[in-house]
């Protein structure tokens, strides 16, 4: 494990660099990107975000939206590769593919399966964000944060801790949250850009998965197909937080939403009530994530990914795990 003095030394010396996140990127993930990077570009250095399409709009709110995936045919000329909210290379097709453009690597995250594959590895399960990690990594290098790198930083806390009510929200989230507020991030403007800006497209694919919602013992869970999409003109993103509306029953232990992506594709949202780690669903299932939010693709039919699923949690979490 390395310590941030290492990566400050890095993010000191050298002049340009090229930052990474996974596919189907949330708010830390998007956060991270643009806080670490905005503050790079006032420091002087030349920086390109890398964030795999489709980028989600509803975060076309925060400053520097505009300058992800620029410039990007100049990745080999980039001295310093970072990756942020990436538990493995496996989630960000282009630099596993480029790894080795870069001489040195920098790795920043707060997944517990995270691999520690970068030649420097800031990894922190108790941290309930990566922008939580970003913060501390600014203010110990003494870089520049403004309001509108607060805002990135408040975006990831305020989304991977489910707006401060999941496992996750610990006293890190407080005090981190709070230091954000001092350099002047706006959680009402936050707030609204992020949950207030509902898509036609989105409420309709809610209705479809209401429609189809199954219960069984603590278990719940419903699907979307790919003809969904093509019926209500809705795209992917417009599925994002369907997940949540689902795990809010009352007798609710395990949710999870599956949602066709292509042909005998489907990607599975889980997220876990009552002690129920899910990141040890997803991993079995070649995925990964948190103990309370988690996910995984399964390379099957919707039909059968739900049987494999349903069938592996039943025997093996039925009295909770």
């Amino acid at each position: 494990m390395s310590n941030i003095n290492d990566i400050c030394t890095v993010l000191k010396k050298y002049k340009s660099f090229a930052l990474f996140t996974h596919v189907n990127a949330d708010g830390d993930a998007i956060g991270s990107v643009l806080a670490l990077g905005s503050s790079l570009i006032l420091k002087g250095k030349k920086v390109l975000f890398n964030v795999p399409e489709p980028v989600p709009l509803k975060f076309d709110f925060l400053k520097g939206y505009g300058l992800i995936n620029k410039n990007l045919d100049t990745l080999n000329q980039m001295e310093v590769g970072i990756l942020l909210d990436a538990a493995g290379t496996n989630r960000i097709e282009v630099l596993e593919k480029n790894l080795e453009l870069f001489n040195i690597t920098i790795n920043i995250d707060h997944h517990i399966s995270n691999g520690h594959f970068a030649t420097y590895n800031l990894v922190d399960g108790n941290a309930p964000s990566t922008t939580v990690l970003i913060l501390r990594i600014l203010e110990k290098c003494g870089f520049p944060i403004d309001e509108d790198i607060a805002n990135d930083l408040f975006t990831g806390l305020l989304t991977d801790t489910g707006s401060f009510h999941y496992v996750n929200t610990n006293k890190f989230a407080f005090n981190s949250a709070s230091k954000m507020l001092d350099y002047g991030a706006k959680p009402d403007f936050v707030s609204d850009m992020i949950f207030e800006r509902e898509t036609v497209g989105h409420l309709k694919m809610l209705g479809i998965a209401l429609s189809r919602l199954i219960i069984e013992n603590g278990i719940v869970y419903s699907f979307i197909t790919l003809k969904d999409f093509e019926e209500t003109g809705a795209v992917g993103e417009d599925t994002e937080r369907i997940i949540d509306v689902l795990r809010r029953t009352g007798e609710t232990k395990i949710a999870l939403l599956f949602k066709e992506t292509r042909k005998s594709e489907v990607r599975v949202s889980l997220r876990g009530k009552k002690g129920i780690n899910v990141s040890e669903i997803a991993e079995h299932f070649g995925g990964g994530g948190h103990r309370a939010a988690a996910g995984c693709t399964i390379k099957s039919t919707v039909e059968k990914s739900i049987k494999r699923l349903i069938e592996y949690i039943k025997e093996n979490y039925e009295n909770g795990k």
